[in-house]
């Protein structure tokens, strides 16, 4: 498994989502913690849930990428802001709690990326247990690392109804074996150095394969962390993929 993610590599894309948060934010959202247990560990999750009460809301998985809650935490939860005025239900996953990981240099990733996608895999648990949340309309967004967790989660699990993935890609020395996947979202900066845009190409072709509906939308010119006019652009198309992919009942 080849994964080129810098831990240093900041998600500035995330401080977009200031631009699609109302000024009212701190009406608009209830705001609450949990835990559930993973592998033995306690793994904390920050919940964000639309203000307009709903028998059922739409879920999305917010995963952060290598640079972990530590580096990339208040942009994060600005996403999850965002999911949450647009009426989705966002659940923050501290996944690096199971392995008491802060950030994630190479070697990290190798050694626990398995373990971590376990974590995900209880956390979709978690999320589809709770009784607001529509279990035909959980959804998955992750940048960089993130991505990568949140595809490899999506290609083995039904009740992942859409993905949004963000200088990632599926895993090279599985992509192959993929049977199924739901509809994705594609996003990527044609220069990135680390998840070079060869992967996105990659994943792309796994999509053809199997058919499945996915949009892509290439920044041409930009890295693995994409200028401020990109970052809005794609915080935009993130949570549209999502409201169209992810309707509750």
């Amino acid at each position: 498994m080849k994964l080129s993610l810098g831990w240093f590599a900041l998600p500035l894309f995330f401080l977009a989502m200031a631009s699609l948060a109302c000024a009212q934010d701190k009406e608009s959202i209830r705001q609450t913690k949990a835990s559930f247990e993973s592998g033995g560990k306690r793994i904390a999750v920050e919940i964000y849930t639309p203000a307009a009460t709903a028998k059922k809301y739409p879920a999305v998985l917010v995963l952060h990428g290598a640079g972990g809650l530590l580096l990339d935490g208040p942009a994060t939860k600005r996403f999850a802001r965002a999911l949450a005025q647009n009426g989705i239900e966002a659940f923050v996953i501290h996944y690096f709690d199971r392995t008491g990981t802060f950030f994630a240099r190479d070697p990290s990733i190798h050694k626990n990326f398995d373990t971590w996608r376990a974590t995900i895999n209880d956390s979709v648990g978690f999320v589809a247990s709770r009784k607001e949340v529509d279990t035909n309309a959980i959804g998955c967004f992750g940048y960089s690392l993130g991505a990568y967790l949140s595809l490899a989660q999506a290609a083995h699990d039904p009740r992942i109804a859409g993905v949004v993935e963000l200088s990632g890609a599926a895993d090279k020395k599985h992509a192959g074996l993929i049977k199924r996947m739901p509809p994705v979202l594609i996003l990527h900066g044609d220069q990135d150095q680390r998840v070079p845009f060869e992967n996105a190409q990659n994943l792309e072709a796994v999509l053809k394969k199997l058919g499945t509906p996915y949009e892509k939308y290439v920044y041409h010119g930009e890295g693995h962390v994409l200028s401020t006019a990109s970052q809005k652009d794609a915080a935009s198309r993130a949570v549209q993929f999502l409201k169209q992919h992810l309707k509750a009942r």
